[in-house]
């Protein structure tokens, strides 16, 4: 028993050892690291108080005159008894240089557009180009694009200076500018470049004085963009009476330029605000989801669109009247299913309203014909064309007062004019009545993308949405 005691307790006594040892070690160790802790903390403060050693005269003299007396990189050195030629910097014509001479009125542009059955070759004989230089023009361009991808309605700009061609371009689908320049010795280069367009916006704002066309002329407004602006209130305004000297307009409009500073394509509407009078009109173009541009407010509805009555960029007669009458070629009363509007041939024709061609191409008794699909239920017919507008196809899209085709007397016709008929939810109506495209009302992700550009547009569409202009602040005391 004693012994046992008396192992129990060494036992004890040699554990309480090993402890003490531990906690010393530990001891150890953290004191240590306070000492490496201080002594980086300490080091920048010593190297500040430390006395800087001081150059030795002249180093400094030595340094900068080591650096002034490098001897300069040799030229370029030309051993003419191996038969060596100097190395001759290349300068090439570039699409800047030409885009700026246009604005400069040293050169001028001229947009060809590529038809249906014709070739890059077909626009180079309409410009007269040399054929040594044709040759050229399209062995360059065909190093850029496969030329069979060419599709009619594609537009090439013709850089002339008089009547010679100096440079020719073509913007692809892909933000990308193909160009073939002549160089001063008369020989072609292709140039490739990519992201040169840039879209811009521009702005006019200013009052009405005497009419609404002439007050936006003087504020430099194009007459495109002034066209567009009627074409988009047409029904809503009445330009004539609505508006009134004090009217308040504006306009923003975008358009695409050249890295070179070249506008191209034309300015195109954005917005259109009137306020005077009875006026107070805030107008968006916005592209829907289905593919229609129309003219919204800025809740996202759009005005109701009357259809053109009499869709020719001409005045035009009425040669025969809706409804029953005496055919001048079967010499029976039948019933006309639309009228007749007499004018001169190849005068433009111009779709009713926005639209999806629906057929294009001969139709019997008609001659050559258009019809075209509108919103809410109606279509439209042309018929005795002379010729369709090169571009178009079944299922493309349209805009009201776009030209689509040419007046003509195919089919069964006694002379030039334009067979015009409308239907309403597939039954004939008066194309002289009133046919109103009912308003329409953004939902769901339509109206959510369309508040989101509005925004981008017009820096006050907030107020536009409240219903009001906030009134301009006073000015703060000083």
């Amino acid at each position: 028993m004693g012994l046992k005691k008396t192992f129990q307790k060494a036992s004890s006594h040699l554990r309480l050892e090993r402890l003490k040892e531990k906690v010393q070690q530990r001891q150890s160790h953290i004191a240590l690291i306070l000492m490496v802790v201080l002594c980086m903390a300490s080091f920048p403060f010593l190297m500040r108080c430390s006395p800087s050693q001081p150059k030795p005269e002249g180093a400094e003299n030595v340094t900068q005159e080591s650096e002034v007396t490098q001897p300069p990189l040799p030229d370029e050195v030309v051993h003419e008894d191996l038969g060596d030629a100097p190395v001759i910097k290349e300068e090439h014509v570039s699409l800047n240089e030409l885009e700026q001479r246009v604005q400069l009125g040293e050169l001028k542009v001229k947009m060809a557009q590529l038809d249906k059955g014709e070739s890059l070759l077909t626009l180079l004989s309409q410009e007269n180009v040399p054929t040594a230089d044709r040759v050229q023009i399209v062995d360059g361009l065909e190093l850029l694009i496969n030329l069979k991808t060419l599709r009619p309605g594609m537009q090439f700009m013709f850089f002339k200076d008089g009547p010679a061609v100096v440079g020719i371009s073509l913007m692809t689908g892909q933000g990308e500018t193909l160009a073939v320049l002549r160089e001063a010795d008369g020989s072609w280069t292709p140039f490739s470049h990519t992201g040169r367009i840039e879209t811009k916006t521009e702005r006019w704002q200013g009052t009405v004085e005497g009419n609404f066309t002439k007050s936006a002329k003087n504020t430099n407004v194009p007459e495109s963009v002034i066209n567009q602006i009627i074409n988009a209130l047409d029904g809503e305004v009445n330009f004539a009476s609505d508006i009134q000297n004090g009217t308040q307009f504006d306009i923003i409009a975008e358009f695409k330029q050249t890295e070179g500073g070249l506008e191209i394509g034309g300015k195109q509407l954005l917005f259109i605000g009137l306020r005077g009078g009875s006026l107070n009109i805030n107008r968006y173009a916005y592209t829907a989801k289905d593919g229609t541009t129309s003219f919204y407010d800025a809740r996202g509805k759009s005005s109701g669109k009357r259809l053109l009555t009499r869709p020719l960029r001409a005045k035009a007669r009425l040669s025969s009247p809706y409804g029953r009458r005496m055919h001048p070629i079967l010499k029976y009363e039948i019933f006309h299913k639309g009228v007749d509007l007499a004018a001169p041939k190849n005068t433009p024709v111009m779709a009713a309203a926005d639209g999806v061609i629906e057929s294009i191409g001969r139709k019997g008794s008609y001659g050559k014909y258009i019809g075209i699909k509108h919103a809410d239920g109606y279509q439209t017919a042309y018929a005795h064309l002379n010729g369709y507008r090169a571009d178009l196809k079944v299922k493309s899209k349209v805009k009201r007062g776009e030209v689509i085709g040419y007046v003509g007397s195919t089919g069964r016709s006694t002379g030039p004019h334009l067979h015009f008929e409308v239907l309403k939810n597939k039954k004939i109506v008066n194309p002289f009545g009133k046919n109103v495209i009912a308003a329409r009302q953004l939902k769901d992700f339509d109206l959510e993308q369309f508040q989101f550009w509005a925004e981008t547009v017009h820096p006050d569409y907030k107020q536009h949405v409240a219903g009001k202009i906030p009134p301009v602040p006073a000015p703060k005391p000083f």
